[in-house]
């Protein structure tokens, strides 16, 4: 008996998911991240006023 006599069975492929997958392209982390401070620069003026006792507008930004 040959060595290609006893073949093993092929294995299915095996599929990259990107989920995952925890690689994410730089530029994506910095616009999210970038938003994420823009939030936080509009909710400030909005928590000091709210302890003046003053109504900010959810429309206007600073």
């Amino acid at each position: 008996m040959g060595l290609l006599a006893h073949r093993r069975r092929p294995r299915p492929p095996e599929y990259l998911r990107g989920e995952d997958v925890r690689l994410v392209r730089p530029y994506v982390i910095t616009h999210e991240r970038e938003q994420e401070r823009r939030r936080q620069r509009e909710r400030r003026p909005a928590a000091v006023l709210e302890t003046l006792g003053q109504d900010y507008p959810a429309g206007v930004t600073a």
